[in-house]
């Protein structure tokens, strides 16, 4: 999964788990845990430093890659808006021969700042003065990448063209 906060990734991650028995592997659940936090309790910001992003990403594929090798699908939730998280997840995919897609959701930044806004019981922190950042750093995908890209614009009725759009790759 890519997309900024309140894209629908997490929404979106879940639909398709629960059509295709998939394991969902959330990157603020684990960044959570590595910082010893309880997922229900919102996190300090130094959780948030680029140090334990990179921690996170690479837990998250750790985690990912070892599910895979056991046989399972696998999903990794996560903004991966820079290049280095995704050609850190393409790298051992594409040397151990696994399936890969990367779905990128978006909506227009008035829909994600709502989404952001209005979420309750929600393990991510993420707000929406964040979303202004985000959208700045996000890295463009690259010419590799986009051969494993699908965008899915979550504002729209997605739930009709998921499953056509994932099986077009």
């Amino acid at each position: 999964m890519s997309g900024l906060s309140g894209s629908g990734k997490t929404t979106v991650a879940r639909e398709i788990a629960k059509q295709f028995n998939v394991i969902h592997l959330r990157s603020d659940a684990v960044r959570k845990h590595l910082a010893g936090i309880d997922i229900e309790q919102e996190g300090p910001e130094d959780i948030y430093h680029p140090d334990m992003s990179e921690k996170t990403y690479d837990k998250l594929l750790e985690i990912g890659m070892h599910l895979a090798s056991q046989g399972w699908r696998v999903i990794l939730d996560a903004k991966y808006d820079k290049q280095q998280f995704r050609k850190a997840v393409m790298a051992p995919a594409n040397a151990h021969n696994l399936p890969l897609q990367i779905i990128h959701c978006d909506a227009p930044m008035e829909v994600l700042r709502d989404r952001v806004t209005e979420r309750k019981s929600d393990i991510s922190d993420a707000t929406a003065d964040l979303l202004t950042q985000q959208q700045a750093n996000a890295e463009s995908f690259t010419e590799t990448e986009q051969m494993y890209a699908v965008t899915i614009d979550t504002s729209q009725n997605w739930h009709q063209n998921l499953i056509p759009s994932l099986l077009e790759k």
